[in-house]
């Protein structure tokens, strides 16, 4: 049941007015879908990443074609010896649904120098999650154009249904659901306690242990995770 949380560029937007949109340090700025939405889409857990690049004067103008028209503005872009971008690109991660093909497993082929079996992680996508994907950005781009905010241009790739790129970020390195927890001995690996199933002594602390993943960054919920386990293991020892 591994999972991450996928991340890529799915796209990207000509805004109407680009302050529109509290942004942080960074110019960027976060969206996420309602329960209802999610419930009525059919789709999982995803968050939208709005980068804004802001260009000043013609560059902007450039910038907008770089979103409708991406030949032309490369075109003027050479023409002006400037590397511009369309001015606000969309980058999505979700959540992945917990599947027990998607595991870690011992390699019965490759060992290390000592004769150690290698770590073999089997981790595929499935079709929800490239429908939370584009079903998301429509979404987007919907409530955009409802609003009158801007567009969206959905990425080639994932609008011609090709495969996902390899040269971006992949995923947010969120790695989580190894070890999950569960009553079951032959659907997970921890109990409520985080004590290894069959095991007197054994615990595991970390994001291994969720059953989802949900899309939120895993940190708070590890933190609270181990405050739990010390106060379990406080109990146990009489401190």
């Amino acid at each position: 049941y591994w999972m991450e949380h996928p991340t890529f560029e799915g796209g990207n937007a000509i805004l109407a007015d680009y302050s529109e949109f509290e942004v942080d340090a960074t110019n960027e700025a976060f969206f996420s879908p309602t329960l209802a939405a999610m419930e009525r889409l059919e789709i999982m857990k995803f968050g939208i990443r709005l980068i804004e690049t802001p260009y000043p004067g013609i560059k902007s103008v450039i910038a907008d074609l770089a979103c409708t028209v991406p030949e032309m503005a490369e075109w003027v872009s050479y023409q002006l010896s400037q590397n511009l971008r369309c001015a606000a690109q969309l980058y999505v991660a979700w959540e992945q649904a917990p599947l027990a093909s998607n595991q870690i497993r011992l390699s019965k082929t490759d060992v290390d120098h000592a004769g150690v079996p290698r770590i073999e992680l089997h981790w595929k996508k499935s079709e929800l999650e490239r429908r939370t994907l584009l079903e998301g950005l429509r979404l987007f781009g919907k409530t955009l154009v409802r609003k009158d905010l801007g567009r969206v241009r959905i990425a080639d790739w994932l609008a011609s249904g090709g495969d996902y790129p390899t040269n971006e970020e992949l995923a947010g390195h969120h790695h989580m659901g190894g070890t999950r927890m569960g009553t079951d001995v032959t659907k997970s690996v921890v109990d409520a306690n985080s004590k290894v199933h069959g095991m007197d002594n054994l615990y595991v602390g970390g994001s291994s242990v969720f059953c989802t993943s949900g899309e939120c960054n895993p940190t708070t919920t590890i933190v609270a995770l181990a405050c739990r386990l010390g106060d379990h293991l406080g109990k146990l020892i009489g401190v």
